[in-house]
């Protein structure tokens, strides 16, 4: 039987702002912890690299498409809200009303609790109780977010505070203003419906472009690097550390964005990995140890010149 989850509101006020030198980020803590607004000042005004969010909140299932959100313990979907856990027992997650998979974790569901501000840095921190929404592991999420002389860089790390081996994943779900990512991958994998079921050889073109059709694609074996183009000429530089092997490229039909997210297992992984598929990306921490990683959004001083500017 179907378990839901509750869908409670999320305020995105108050929002906290960090700076260096011409980047600005801005972040709403109680919203999901997520990125609101990163954008570098330049003699035309303050240029957004994410696709802003505005809105003062919003349930927490219908959240808007902008910004960046932390994804944790998973990324992306688990079919049917269901996987086999380390010790062979069924693991069933609650879901919102309507939605069948489980999806995106549960940290950009719920409020995040600010451990540390400073001029240039935000420190976040989410606690989940063991059995909450089904998972039936307690952990602790950490995420930092700076600002600094490059852009933004965005740090995760996630710890098992249960009696028992967690299986985990995570990552970071931006929504770029961009026309186009370019990125070299290894290994496309084949989906239905967005849920992920195994891997074939990439296709040998690297750059993927807002398409008319849409569509959503699951690569792995990338160098964890990406570079995302804009209207204007400028360019925005990814760098992304291990564990974050895998890359989900998103782009809707008709969307004003282009998600390119570095995340550390492909869709429905866990079930994938429980199945015997070798390369999903899942990992498996045991009492008291942490997984972590960060990832770099590197303006640099490539914004693009026009006639009239100022030097």
């Amino acid at each position: 039987m179907t378990k839901f989850r509750e869908v409670v509101a999320l305020d995105a006020e108050p929002r906290l702002s960090i700076s260096s030198g011409p980047h600005v980020i801005e972040i709403a803590p109680m919203a999901g912890g997520r990125i609101t607004r990163f954008a570098t000042q330049d003699a035309r005004g303050l240029r957004d690299w994410l696709v802003p969010v505005t809105l003062a909140g919003w349930p927490c299932d219908a959240w808007p498409k902008g910004g960046s959100y932390p994804l944790v313990p998973f990324s992306n979907r688990v079919r049917d809200a269901r996987f086999p856990a380390p010790d062979g027992s069924v693991v069933e997650l609650a879901t919102f009303p309507g939605m069948t998979h489980a999806l995106h974790g549960f940290g950009q569901f719920a409020p995040w609790t600010v451990e540390l501000q400073e001029a240039d840095c935000v420190v976040m921190r989410y606690v989940h109780g063991e059995g909450e929404h089904g998972w039936p592991w307690a952990f602790e999420a950490v995420q930092m977010i700076e600002a600094n002389a490059q852009g933004a860089r965005l740090s995760m790390r996630i710890a098992n505070r249960s009696s028992s081996a967690m299986p985990v994943g995570f990552g970071f779900h931006p929504y770029f203003d961009a026309q186009e990512a370019e990125l070299h991958t290894t290994t496309h994998w084949r989906h239905e419906a967005e849920i992920a079921i195994e891997p074939t050889p990439e296709r040998p073109v690297p750059l993927h472009e807002r398409e008319v059709e849409g569509y959503t694609r699951y690569l792995s074996g990338w160098d964890r690097r990406a570079t995302l183009r804009y209207a204007d000429g400028r360019t925005l530089e990814l760098t992304a550390d291990d564990p974050l092997n895998h890359v989900v490229v998103h782009c809707p039909a008709g969307a004003a964005y282009l998600c390119v997210e570095p995340v550390s297992h492909v869709s429905d992984g866990f079930n994938l990995a429980a199945n015997g598929l070798s390369g999903t990306g899942v990992a498996v921490i045991e009492p008291g140890s942490e997984i972590a990683a960060s990832l770099v959004m590197a303006a640099g001083a490539n914004l693009a010149r026009r006639d009239g500017d100022a030097a």
